[in-house]
């Protein structure tokens, strides 16, 4: 029987913090804990413990990622330019972990092993867009920046690396469209 899942992303973003010395990316699963011994209550546990997206919808897994920048700068004669760009990663994927009774029949062990790696497949995918989002954010902060003030070249600045966000925002969102939350990758299974 298939289970409506909803598998969503939090997005939080946070620009120009101060303090970051290096540029660094990091990754860490959490997990939360299911119960049950039929397919049945492996479903309305997931539903009832499952994580809560940015829209208040609670969700099958979550894949939560911020991307920060710090922009150095320094002005001489004429104008202000970038001289060093920081742009940290950090990304946590919750996912759930079922609490297998000893009584649990194989054929639900069968299932739940097969949801388990279609959940995290599903779930490294917006790990990946994450990825190519800071990727791409470097790559546009890197370029030679100048601009008459340094308050204008940060507010430049800023604005290329929000609208990068914005665009793997709209790629997060088709992700899970063209995927279904997931569903189309565990069709039948839960």
């Amino acid at each position: 029987m298939a289970v409506a899942r909803q598998f969503a992303l939090q997005l939080f973003l946070f620009a120009s913090l101060p303090g970051l010395a290096t540029a660094k990316d990091s990754f860490r699963i959490e997990y939360f804990k299911i119960q049950g011994t039929t397919a049945a209550d492996l479903r309305e546990d997931l539903r009832r413990a499952g994580p809560v997206d940015d829209n208040g919808i609670k969700a099958g897994a979550l894949t939560k990622y911020r991307i920060a920048w710090e922009i150095a700068v320094s002005y001489d004669d004429e104008s202000c330019r970038a001289e060093d760009v920081n742009v940290d990663l950090d990304v946590t994927m919750l996912l759930p972990r079922w609490e297998k009774p000893a009584d649990a029949s194989p054929e639900v062990v069968q299932i739940w092993d097969r949801i388990s790696v279609v959940v995290r497949r599903h779930e490294d995918g917006h790990h990946r867009l994450a990825i190519e989002a800071a990727r791409e954010v470097r790559r546009k902060l890197a370029k030679p920046s100048r601009a008459a003030t340094c308050d204008a070249l940060k507010a430049v600045l800023d604005d290329t690396a929000n609208a990068v966000l914005r665009e793997y925002r709209r790629k997060q969102i088709d992700y899970d469209k063209r995927t279904d939350y997931g569903r189309d990758q565990a069709s039948g299974l839960l």
